[in-house]
């Protein structure tokens, strides 16, 4: 019996550490798609919402999307409720009332995920760096961003990770 055990124990482990891989796509780490993200994301760097919100219209789709995944969700929209361009050009436009962006620094690369059969996305990290306009104070403020694009090359949607409890106060 115990043999038994043993033999059976040690053809499931077998069996789990032998299933195949399948590839879901490609990963890159630079391309088009990289360009537009990082060309995007330096925009913020004029501190100019209407810059900001040009440079999205240019690369991006009518009905463009964000989730602010971390202070915009509920029980329904567990990665962030779904805000518009306007609303998320609202929503910057009272940070830029009271701050400032110093400087924009890419941590590492972004990574472009060619998948099969789901729109393409780039994830990317950044550490903004912050002025408070009343108190001078500057804090970095780091960022992991996702960019999807669709088959006609357009950005569908950004879903971010930031903490505004982080700016400088």
């Amino acid at each position: 019996m115990k043999n038994t055990y043993l033999i059976l124990c040690f053809l499931i482990s077998l069996n789990s550490f032998s299933q195949d891989k399948e590839s879901n796509g490609t990963i890159f780490k630079n391309g088009p798609y990289v360009e537009i993200v990082r060309n995007l994301m330096n925009t913020y760097s004029t501190n100019n919402i209407k810059k900001i919100k040009k440079a999205y219209e240019k690369v991006s789709v009518d009905n463009l999307f964000f989730r602010d995944a971390l202070n915009n969700m509920d029980v329904k929209n567990p990665l962030g409720k779904k805000m518009n361009l306007d609303k998320e050009m609202e929503n910057m436009s009272k940070i830029f009332n009271t701050h400032k962006i110093i400087s924009i620094k890419e941590l590492g690369y972004p990574d472009h995920l060619d998948y099969k059969e789901a729109e393409d996305l780039v994830i990317s990290w950044w550490q903004f760096t912050w002025k408070n306009k009343t108190s001078d104070k500057v804090a970095p403020v780091h960022l992991m961003i996702g960019h999807f694009f669709n088959s006609n090359n357009k950005m569908t949607s950004e879903t971010y990770y930031f903490n505004p409890s982080t700016l400088p106060q």
